[in-house]
């Protein structure tokens, strides 16, 4: 009788060691629901990188430096209508001039398909509701001493709020400028 006493007594688990499993369990259990959580959050979050061509970017530094130096160098001036506001409405006219004292006005017009003007218009330290615009030579005019875009856009997609205006404009196949604003879009 005695080793059947003490056979019931080896299966019993004590109270308190039950109570430790169940607490063990349970931070078990709240710590994979915390990280199931959290990789639920990060992927419905995810946002790519604000430039797709940031890395052949990064490996052409000096050339992308080189550029911006030359339109210091040759002079050239860049005068974008959105930039010089705080406020405008989702539909505006987009107007861009170029301007050189020296004679590299003559070679604008080149290369129709070209892009010069690269416009994106993105929520502040965010690619969400990413607009982008590109305009070519050809959408350029030749008005007194000054090569003018006058383009209509439209950014009713977007709700009411502080935008960053990223311009890159390039009046030359190897010359830059790079100009942004934050601009409240109403």
């Amino acid at each position: 009788m005695n080793k059947i006493i003490m056979k019931n007594q080896k299966n019993h688990i004590h109270p308190s060691v039950k109570k430790i499993f169940y607490i063990i369990g349970g931070f078990f259990l709240i710590f994979f629901v915390a990280v199931g959580y959290t990789i639920y959050i990060a992927q419905k979050n995810f946002e790519p990188v604000m430039d797709i061509r940031y890395y052949e970017k990064g490996l052409d530094y000096e050339s992308r430096k080189k550029e911006f130096q030359n339109a210091k160098d040759r002079k050239w001036e860049a005068d974008v209508n959105v930039l010089q506001k705080d406020v405008i409405p989702k539909e505006f006219q987009l107007e861009v001039k170029f301007k050189n004292t020296e004679h590299y006005m003559n070679n604008f017009f080149s290369d129709p398909d070209r892009v010069v003007v690269d416009l994106k218009v993105s929520s502040s330290a965010t690619i969400k509701n990413l607009h982008t615009f590109e305009f070519f030579e050809k959408d350029f005019i030749k008005e007194d001493n000054e090569i003018v875009l006058k383009k209509y856009i439209s950014l009713t997609g977007l709700k009411n709020g502080l935008y960053e205006f990223r311009i890159e404009l390039k009046p030359e196949k190897d010359a830059s400028i790079f100009l942004n604003k934050k601009i409240y879009i109403q």
